[in-house]
């Protein structure tokens, strides 16, 4: 029996914090509804809060500012539809082994401690996205490290399923050797 591989880890879609707005919204609105019920009901002494809000707003007149509200919110919300539809983001590089997979941010700590490994490399500080890397090295005047540096994250990264692009900048400083 073979198992099929796990699909492509993604992110939460980028509208996620709105579900929790809108449900604490609801939670509230259900707790005023209890309350002004159990308020009717005369279980509890006080005055109801939604009965003024809705006689405030039964002889509400048609105007521009109630216009402009109204399509901002249907603007709004067909906004939050179309994000909450569109594609997630891929947060995981797959490597030549199927159904393994390595983070973004996993992916720049290997290139900076490659990137570290190599003679002379003062300090190295990595950048990665899907289909690229950008390394950072510091080395001394004279030093130059760039094609070890490649060659060390070229031999790193060739686990990766999909080869990536590397990018390296070397930042140069006087020392004493």
């Amino acid at each position: 029996m073979s198992f099929a591989p796990a699909p492509a880890a993604t992110r939460a879609g980028r509208v996620g914090w709105v579900g929790v707005v809108l449900s604490l919204l609801v939670v509230a609105l259900g707790v005023v509804v209890i309350r002004d019920a159990l308020v009717i009901g005369g279980q509890v002494e006080g005055e109801t809060w939604l009965l003024p809000v809705i006689d405030d707003a039964d002889g509400l007149e048609p105007s521009v500012a109630s216009t402009a509200v109204g399509v901002v919110v249907a603007l709004l919300g067909l906004w939050l539809v179309f994000v909450a539809l569109a594609r997630r983001v891929r947060t995981r590089v797959p490597l030549d082994v199927p159904g393994v997979t390595i983070g973004i941010a996993d992916l720049a700590r290997m290139a900076s401690s490659a990137a570290s490994d190599v003679p002379y490399v003062l300090s190295a500080h990595s950048t990665a996205r899907r289909k690229s890397v950008s390394v950072s090295v510091t080395a001394l005047e004279g030093d130059d490290v760039d094609a070890d540096v490649r060659a060390a994250l070229q031999e790193r990264l060739s686990r990766l399923a999909t080869p990536v692009t590397v990018h390296v900048t070397t930042r140069h400083v006087e020392g004493l050797r």
